[in-house]
């Protein structure tokens, strides 16, 4: 059950990093350089026709990048989409903590990456439902960071249950690479779609953060009480 565990909490926080992660594999998309643009020399009719024609783009699709981040200060949009994520984070974190300790985990952590799944998708429909509204996308990255913070103080807590104090050292060291390895799978699935369709790469990582919340739901063992096994945890290093 131990590894089982181990194992499971392991792939539901990564699944936290890999939907954290197509954002800044984005904005490269959401504001391009614009080149300047060449003369052609046109040596027929045709070209000259073709040249003058005017060219019909995608509604989804602007020279300089996405509305409203293609303008002269994108830096600064830019920007207040990472600090509004950042802020909320940091204040949802202190709640979370206070409010994981008064409900089930179980519940606590599927609610928060269902809720995760919901906010990092609903960035990428701004691609399909041809949205330029940037309050839309604060208002997404605020939600999605007071949500993402119901991952750690769960999955943390889940851990100490079953393992103790006995080699926290090691346990912590091994669980900690989640981290890593959702960064890397959440940059792999951004990168595959950022310059044919940006929307899938925050729509992908959304459902499958919303799928790890249903298996969650399913699997999840808080504690070695809860099905009457004997494996306590440890308090001391042996």
């Amino acid at each position: 059950y131990r590894a089982f565990i181990f194992i499971l909490t392991f792939l539901l926080y990564a699944s936290f990093h890999l939907s954290r992660k197509p954002i800044s594999i984005v904005k490269g998309e959401l504001h391009k350089h614009c080149g300047a643009s060449h003369e052609v020399e046109l040596h027929s009719y045709r070209e000259y026709a073709a040249q003058i024609q005017p060219v019909k783009k995608s509604s989804n699709v602007s020279q300089c990048g996405w509305e409203p981040f293609d303008k002269s200060n994108y830096k600064q949009l830019l920007g207040a989409l990472d600090y509004s994520f950042l802020c909320a984070y940091a204040i949802g974190m202190y709640l979370s903590g206070i409010i994981g300790e008064r409900l089930p985990i179980r519940y606590y952590l599927t609610f928060g990456m269902l809720a995760s799944g919901f906010f990092t998708a609903l960035f990428g429909l701004g691609y399909f439902y041809n949205i330029h509204n940037l309050w839309f996308y604060i208002m997404a990255q605020i939600v999605n960071g007071l949500v993402q913070t119901t991952g750690w103080p769960s999955v943390v807590t889940c851990i100490g249950n079953w393992f103790g104090k006995g080699r926290r050292g090691l346990i912590m060291g091994m669980w900690n690479s989640h981290t890593s390895v959702g960064n890397i799978l959440g940059s792999l699935i951004a990168a595959y779609w950022v310059s044919t369709c940006w929307g899938l790469s925050f729509v992908v990582p959304g459902v499958i953060i919303a799928v790890m919340g249903i298996v969650c739901f399913l699997f999840l063992i808080e504690h070695p009480k809860d099905i009457s096994c004997s494996c306590t945890p440890s308090s001391v290093s042996k």
